[in-house]
């Protein structure tokens, strides 16, 4: 009959009253629907349409039904309650079956469906549509035609939300009488608080309702009591689920079923609760239920879901030996337990399951398309190809043919890419790469539809193996064929961009920056696909190694190049979560070409939380520009405190913290560097309390940072300071001081040293032995070293032997010298100047000339005696009395070219003439050198003096307190040499020796002729 209706195109009469057909008998006369179709045929029909999705034709039909029905009963002669009654039932048969039929969610086949009469179907289910389809019912036929049960539940089935379904029952219950909202109805409400939609908290709701139905009525039933269930498990409330079910079974008024205990079982399966759903098992033995296949197969879902496939295979073992037919293994049981094989990626009890399915010791048991396919996700790439051999040769056989599907070459491809991520051997790889090639090659055989998630794993195989063009070709080839390009799945444009990342990989590796890029501008961006993380990471490197030099070593051209990315850059993209790679080598770029300016720009184009890279590398720049962006670099700090992925609140990562230490200290902003530390520094009782050891062991911030700061100490002149974080370091700040950090601080106390001698110089105040001194600290510090097994530096040494050089300390610093030595440490000429210096100080002349002729006779060595060397060797034999071996030197050093005090300079009249510069010698040197040029004229043939002789001595300004030199060497040469010297007028850093004078002065010494 309903056959014969559509064969008739009943249903294009959508505007008419009547619908023209022609009996056998040629009779013109108008017959209704109702004359050729029966109520139930007609419910049928409803039914039929609704599955295929022809939704309004189907209303169509039931609207004009029901209205022939009810003009047909207006119209009889004969209005007897029964047939009234009979039409309203007809009426409400129809539109029960419409409404239920519009609740419905339609088929995944028909919601893609491109035909115009699947489009708009979703409008139907909506709770507007629904009551409005009830009303028309209830009201639209004269008299009132009242819904039952299976009409309100339908209408309910049809109300996705929870609340929405619980205010409707509210409705329904004052529209109708609670009389009429049966179990069934509520069971319906209950129902969609089971769903997806309220796994959170609709389960309170759920029990809520129960109690309200124990109280009110109806009482619940056995399907109540599993919806109850199933939303309490669902939403993660197994605890109150597994207290219900005992409510339930100390219950008398309920009989215990498997249905009962289904949904917990499932939900146990599906979250990995092996050891509930295995109590439940045995609760249900208790309760004298029977155990099946299907019961056991959720247990062993269970164990595969918690990783336990050992176990799993000793449950299907006990299975196979059952002698209970209701409990023996199925397929389903041998597919559970070898999935959960190749999800603990066990292969070879895999296969050995698998090759004892293929034995035909179990009758109705072979291996299907999911056996080869879930033994294929774990096996190697070779096997895996012979599988898929082996599934295409099974057509031969009359039963038992397993057909390729797109899982199988998916499976395979994926195991691919696993195999090349973890296999080096270059070899091998390009192996595995010929094995996924020769998959895709039979799966264009067997006219699988390659999906995206193929083609992407594929290409990221091309992508390791570092063969940029079969990428390429993949993903045109993708292009060409695909369809599902212009999707609005999220999941099949992340594929898809995906396959865009893992060929822009591909072709960085190879430094093809161009294509990459263009990838990205001009089909990536057209196609509004998602950019990841990947995407601007391999970008970056493609630029680092680009095969064009020019741009691979321009900062400039590269951070153009990244600046036009990240001007197409969509909103989402700009967080460090998807775009931070690029943010990172952005800044970095900038930076290394000293634009502070353009890194800060870059740092400020981040939207949302910045992260530790992002961030290290913008205050990094703060810190390397001339001079420090100190200010910066703590602001920076101070609005970054929140950073993503940051372990804690307030904290600032160690490496950026480090950086924005090291440019205040840079700045000699010492103390705001370590407020920085005190301020982000992770706490130690955070530290020691974390589970990971090398978050236990890493230092609030780097060792180079805490090593700036004391740099910045030593120039501060606030070597307490320094000295204390170095003694503070390990127990403060979490790390272990290295030598650098010892040196640093020793030359702070050779500074300290130096300046404090200074000061008693220029103030005449004798040194108190009680106080402290610096050089002490000194030597303690190299103590120290030598105790933490820190080999020290010659420079360590050489702060050390100089803050004992301005202490006099001559002993000690030959004793540093020689624990250098033992130390196997070769003393520098600084080291061995400072001692002579200290030898000097301590009137030890004669182990500063032993010092002066061992550096001499060093003759293979590299280190020669300089003027700093002799400067302080003749001071103290000038101390010490030894006249002409401090002259003996001199010459020496005169002969060695060391000391060369002739220069030529422009006298007052501007005539360019040779002087004596004397201005940086010691006082001893320069009257050993007046006193050895004046003594030289004496033994000269010719005697004629020229003009007058000029000693340049300075004006005095490099010595501490009163000029030296200048006094000195007039006292010399009036008082002892007896010549007339005068400072000059116009220049009285010069003394002046006339000719006339010196002539004298030669004539007077004839007798040394």
């Amino acid at each position: 009959m309903v056959q014969d209706l559509l064969g008739k195109q009943i249903l294009l009469a959508q505007n008419e009253d009547e619908v023209e057909t022609k009996d056998d008998t040629n009779n013109n006369s108008p017959q209704l629907i109702t004359s050729r179709i029966t109520p139930r045929d007609a419910s049928s029909l409803i039914r039929l349409l609704g599955r295929h999705g022809a939704l309004t034709s189907m209303l169509v039909f039931l609207r004009r039904f029901c209205h022939d029905i009810h003009e047909i009963n207006t119209a009889s002669s004969d209005s007897s309650t029964s047939r009234s009654e009979e039409a309203e039932e007809a009426i409400l048969y129809a539109y029960t079956a419409a409404i239920a039929a519009c609740s419905k969610p339609l088929p995944s086949s028909l919601l893609s469906s491109k035909d115009p009469n699947q489009i708009g179907n979703s409008q139907y289910r909506s709770k507007v549509f629904l009551l409005q389809l009830l009303e028309e019912m209830e009201n639209g036929f004269g008299t009132r035609i009242l819904p039952n049960s299976y009409t309100l539940s339908a209408v309910l089935i049809g109300i996705d939300d929870g609340l929405d379904a619980l205010n409707l029952l509210e409705t329904f219950v004052e529209r109708y009488g609670k009389d009429a909202i049966t179990v069934q109805v509520h069971n319906v409400v209950l129902a969609s608080f089971s769903g997806e939609k309220y796994n959170s908290n609709g389960w309170h709701h759920a029990i809520s309702l129960l109690q309200r139905m124990k109280r009110h009525g109806p009482q619940p039933n056995e399907q109540s009591f599993s919806y109850v269930l199933q939303s309490c498990a669902g939403s993660g409330q197994l605890k109150v689920a597994l207290s219900l079910l005992d409510e339930v079974r100390q219950s008398s008024s309920m009989e215990m079923t498997s249905k009962l205990y289904l949904p917990l079982l499932k939900v146990c399966a599906k979250a990995g609760h092996s050891d509930v759903l295995w109590s439940l098992i045995n609760t249900m033995k208790d309760d004298c239920i029977q155990i099946t296949t299907m019961q056991l197969n959720l247990y062993l879902q269970s164990l595969a879901k918690a990783g336990l496939h050992i176990k799993a295979l000793g449950v299907l073992r006990g299975m196979i030996k059952q002698s209970d037919p209701m409990q023996l293994p199925d397929l389903i049981s041998f597919n559970t337990v070898l999935s959960a094989c190749a999800n603990s990626n066990d292969y070879e009890a895999a296969q050995a399951l698998f090759d004892q399915m293929k034995g035909e010791v179990f009758d109705n048991i072979r291996p299907d398309v999911v056996s080869f396919n879930t033994l294929i996700s774990c096996a190697p790439p070779q096997v895996g190809l012979d599988l898929i051999y082996e599934m295409r040769l099974t057509r031969r056989n009359r039963e038992g043919v397993v057909v390729p599907t797109g899982v199988t070459f998916v499976n395979s491809i994926k195991q691919c890419r696993e195999y090349v991520k973890e296999e080096l051997e270059p070899d091998i790889r390009n192996d595995i790469f010929e094995i996924a090639l020769s998959v895709l090659g039979l799966a264009r055989n067997e006219k699988i539809n390659l999906n995206m998630f193929v083609y992407s794993a594929a290409i990221w195989i091309a992508e390791a193996v570092g063969d940029s063009s079969v990428a390429l070709q993949l993903l045109q080839e993708l292009n060409r064929d695909t369809q599902e390009s212009s999707s609005d799945d999220n999941r099949l444009r992340s594929a898809y961009g995906a396959c865009y990342d893992g060929v822009i990989s591909a072709l960085s590796k190879d430094g093809l920056y161009r294509e990459a890029l263009a990838l990205y501008h001009y089909e990536m961006q057209p196609l509004k696909l998602p950019s990841t993380r990947n995407t601007y990471k391999s970008i970056v490197h493609a630029l680092d190694n680009a095969n064009d030099e020019e741009v691979k070593n321009s900062q400039s051209k590269k951070a153009a190049l990244l600046e036009g990315v990240l001007s197409r850059m969509t909103t989402s993209a700009k967080s460090v979560e998807v775009g931070g790679p690029l943010f990172e080598a952005l800044i970095k770029l900038h930076g290394e070409e000293g634009s502070f300016k353009a890194a800060k720009m870059a740092f400020d184009s981040i939207i949302g939380p910045c992260d530790e890279p992002c961030l290290s590398a913008v205050l990094r720049v703060c810190s390397l520009t001339t001079p420090t962006h100190w200010k910066e670099a703590v602001l920076l700090t101070h609005s970054s405190d929140v950073v993503w992925g940051a372990r804690g609140p307030g904290m600032i990562p160690t490496r950026a913290l480090s950086y924005a230490v090291i440019a205040c200290a840079k700045a000699d902003q010492w103390k705001e560097a370590l407020n920085l530390i005190d301020l982000y520094g992770i706490d130690l009782k955070y530290r020691r309390a974390a589970a990971n050891l090398e978050s236990r062991q890493r230092g609030l911030v780097s060792i180079t940072a805490i090593n700036s700061v004391i740099r910045a100490c030593s120039r501060d002149l606030r070597p307490d300071v320094a000295v204390q974080i170095l003694n503070d370091m390990q127990t403060k700040y979490n790390i272990s001081p290295n030598e650098t950090t010892y040196r640093l601080a020793i030359i702070a106390c050779n500074h300290a040293e130096h300046r404090e001698r200074r000061q008693r110089r220029n103030t005449s105040d004798a040194s108190n032995p009680l106080e402290f001194q610096w050089w002490e600290c000194s030597l303690s510090l190299l103590r120290r070293m030598r105790e933490d097994e820190i080999r020290p530096s010659v420079q360590a040494y050489s702060s050390a032997v100089s803050s004992l050089e301005a202490a006099g300390q001559w002993q000690r610093a030959i004793g540093v010298l020689q624990s250098m030595r033992e130390d196997g440490e070769i003393p520098n000429l600084y080291c061995l100047n400072a001692a002579i210096a200290a030898c000097e100080k301590g009137g030890a002349w004669v182990e500063a000339l032993e010092l002066y002729e061992s550096i001499r006779s060093q003759r293979k060595s590299t280190i020669r005696t300089n003027f700093i060397t002799v400067n302080s060797l003749l001071i103290a034999l000038e101390k010490a009395g030894q006249v002409e071996l401090a002259e003996s030197i001199y010459q020496e050093a005169m002969r060695d070219k060391i000391i060369s005090p002739w220069v030529r300079r422009y006298d007052n009249d501007g005539t360019l003439r040779r002087m004596m510069d004397l201005h940086k010698f010691s006082a001893p040197m320069a009257k050993i050198a007046v006193r050895g040029y004046l003594e030289s004229l004496l033994t000269r043939k010719k005697k004629v003096i020229r003009g007058d002789t000029i000693f340049i001595v300075g004006k005095g300004k490099g010595s501490e307190g009163k000029p030296v030199l200048l006094p000195t060497i007039l006292e010399l040469l009036r008082e002892e040499i007896g010549v007339d010297a005068r400072v000059d007028k116009n220049n009285v850093g010069r003394i002046r020796v006339s000719g006339a004078s010196v002539h004298e002065f030669i004539e007077s010494k004839r007798w040394k002729e």
